[in-house]
């Protein structure tokens, strides 16, 4: 990437940085999978009486402590034989959020008869509350680059995204995403999708590349600017959308493939027969039981602000037919939040210091000056995290655009939620916060490296190094807020669930947050709107690869 105006560090103010804050860039860490894949597909198809009678004489046989089943209330077995409705389609869709919407629209374009399947009371899901879409080849993208007078090229941003995650991301999704993505652009402007006119750095500061492409009224407009306008494109095209329907279960044929869906409804149970089925669940991070299995997360601190229909029954449905899930491995967005303060950017204040729950300093605390999602891992990797202030850096925070933060502050020291704390002094502060380290010498240390303008222990930023003078202070206790899951059912190149082997599973695909392949750990600003793109690549092309595949 030729850059000729802009410096690799971006000598942005930490303010601008923190107004960039939105609801995509919550999100991180991960750990180790569930292990569903001895759960072969082709086993859970309908049995012969025989094969029935000899499974039976062996569970019979079996030790008493058998394993418990965890896919248990998501096999078809559960619903076959009590369908109260039944409906024949050419596509079921698992999801109103943005890759459904996407994917039953495209669907309807090429003539197919389309369901979509949403267990919540209105649709849209997730893509209610996005902010833009990552956009190259465009005309706005063209736009973009000319405004900062650079040169962005595919092989930067695959680059880039691969070598953040350690090459163990899927390299060609991304450049499908990239080649696809000028067509993709114009096929949601052509469905009435509203976006700014040309792309730029993410809040205009943030990310490597000038390729968000943000909606065209503000932050968090996308269920005007793109979900409305894709419903109202879906309603032309006939697309049926049931509400208050939760699918559960995947029906499938002698063969393995998928064939259906199980949905209960309020009237009991829907049975859906359809060439093909695409989950479009939006994930599992609206259950907290499931953050804190997959994640890893503490739930006493930890929050969730996902869509409530995201809760984990598409990866449940894939995995009981034996479709491969990682879901411990994956990715989140998140962002980090202090009880009792308003202010979601105040951890975009650089010159404050962090401490763990020992009052050590563990990070560089302007790590989130180009990506905010970094905050939410360095956080993430201790018990527990405090934002360390004085009265200066209040001041200077509050003049920055965290309004009332010292009223906030004054208002929760000491109060219910144990999270602020104040000390007239390091030893008092480290007292009142419980701290069990030396917090004095961790002061004592970075002091040391203000007082050179050199942070020789993690390297901060020197205009972000600031003295803490002698007093008082004032701790914050950090909480992360998910707001997304990415990914967790396996899929290949084409969006197709795969199982044992990773071979394919016949008709049914998964797609957006349901088959996110292209994170791991944290959704990051590297590529700004990376995952609003994979939605509609996702969305698009898994009714591309179906329509040759499955009629």
């Amino acid at each position: 990437m030729k850059k000729t105006n802009r410096s690799i560090a971006r000598a942005t103010d930490a303010t601008e940085a923190a107004r960039g804050l939105s609801r995509r860039g919550f999100i991180g860490v991960g750990a180790a999978a569930v292990g569903a894949a001895a759960l072969g597909f082709a086993g859970c198809a309908p049995q012969a009486e025989g094969d029935k009678a000899a499974a039976t004489a062996d569970e019979a046989s079996a030790p008493a402590a058998a394993v418990e089943d965890p896919w248990a209330g998501f096999r078809a077995s559960d619903y076959e034989g009590k369908a109260t409705e039944t409906a024949d389609v050419d596509f079921c869709i698992v999801g109103s959020g943005a890759s459904g919407m996407v994917a039953a629209v495209e669907a309807a374009q090429n003539g197919k008869k389309v369901l979509v399947l949403e267990s919540q009371d209105n649709p849209g899901g997730n893509g209610m509350f996005t902010d833009c879409c990552f956009s190259f080849g465009s005309p706005q993208m063209i736009e973009g680059c000319k405004k900062y007078d650079l040169t962005v090229t595919p092989s930067e941003i695959i680059r880039s995204e691969i070598e953040l995650y350690d090459y163990m991301v899927n390299p060609l999704l991304w450049a499908d995403t990239i080649a696809h993505s000028a067509d993709n652009t114009a096929w949601m402007v052509d469905n009435g999708v509203r976006f700014a006119p040309t792309t730029d750095y993410y809040s205009g500061t943030l990310g490597k590349t000038p390729t968000a492409l943000m909606w065209e009224d503000s932050f968090f407009s996308g269920g005007e600017c793109m979900m409305k306008p894709l419903f109202a494109a879906a309603e032309k095209l006939d697309v049926e959308t049931r509400v208050k329907t939760r699918a559960m279960a995947l029906k499938t044929a002698d063969d393995g493939s998928v064939c259906g869906v199980f949905a209960e409804t309020k009237d009991g149970v829907l049975e859906v027969n359809a060439k093909a089925v695409i989950l479009a669940g939006g994930g599992w991070a609206a259950d907290t039981d499931l953050l804190a299995e997959y994640g890893g997360y503490d739930m006493d601190i930890t929050k969730t602000s996902c869509a409530p229909g995201s809760v984990g029954d598409t990866l449940k449905m894939a995995a009981a037919i034996g479709g491969r899930e990682e879901a411990k491995a994956r990715g989140y967005m998140f962002g980090n939040l202090i009880d009792g303060i308003s202010s979601y950017s105040l951890p975009q204040y650089f010159p404050a210091i962090w401490v763990n729950e020992d009052g050590d300093r563990f990070t560089n605390e302007d790590c989130g000056e180009l990506c905010h999602d970094y905050t939410g891992t360095a956080v993430g990797a201790q018990n527990r995290a405090y934002i360390v202030l004085n009265d200066a850096m209040i001041d200077e925070a509050e003049a920055q655009g965290n309004k009332d933060l010292r009223k906030e502050i004054e208002a929760a020291t000491g109060g219910s939620s144990k999270a602020v704390f104040k000390g007239e002094n390091a030893a008092d502060l480290a007292k009142q916060a419980g701290w069990t380290g030396d917090f004095e010498q961790t002061l004592a240390t970075y002091e040391e490296y203000v007082a050179k303008q050199s942070d020789d222990e993690f390297g901060k930023n020197p205009k972000y190094l600031a003295s803490f003078g002698t007093g008082p202070l004032y701790a914050l206790m950090i909480h992360q807020e998910i707001a997304l899951s990415l990914g967790g059912i396996i899929t290949n190149r084409q969006w197709q669930v795969v199982g044992e082997g990773k071979k394919a599973i016949p008709n049914l695909y998964a797609i957006g947050a349901d088959g996110q392949m292209v994170y791991l750990g944290l959704y990051n600003l590297n590529t700004s709107g990376g995952h609003m793109a994979t939605n509609v690549e996702s969305g698009r092309y898994s009714v591309k690869h179906a329509l040759e595949s499955c009629f």
